[in-house]
């Protein structure tokens, strides 16, 4: 694709909740559109089972094998919020409206290595309503 390199090989989106998820963290215009400008790399997302994407490092959830749920792992300092992560999802990529989506689930800091159960149960559930509400007619 000759234009691949200027818009990327994915459309990103990101759902309702994580908007809300970035107006709880900071208050200031800058902050948030850092958030995004962050997240949009995911438009150059390279597939696989881990590595870098742009400059950022990401990687699948290991609780959620095969939902093509990952993190994209922020580790600039953003607002006064340092370890941040953009939960993804990858969606169906053979529905192509005119590229395949990653929708940006939620946008966290992460305080622990692992995810809470709750955490966790807060991904799937997103998850499922974005398959409802786009993919599963």
């Amino acid at each position: 694709m000759a234009g691949e390199h200027l818009t990327g090989r994915y459309r990103v989106r990101a759902t309702k909740s994580a908007f809300a998820d970035v107006n709880r963290m900071s208050l200031h215009a800058r902050d948030r559109m850092e958030i995004r400008r962050q997240a949009l790399k995911l438009r150059y997302w390279p597939g696989g089972d881990g590595g870098q994407v742009v400059d950022l490092d990401w990687s699948w959830i290991r609780t959620l094998p095969g939902l093509r749920v990952g993190e994209l792992r922020i580790h600039d300092t953003i607002a006064g919020n340092d370890n941040l992560r953009i939960i993804f999802f990858v969606g169906d990529e053979s529905e192509k409206d005119p590229l395949p989506l990653i929708w940006v689930l939620r946008v966290m800091q992460k305080r622990k290595n692992d995810f809470t159960a709750n955490e966790v149960n807060i991904f799937k559930a997103r998850r499922r309503l974005v398959m409802e509400r786009f993919y599963n007619n």
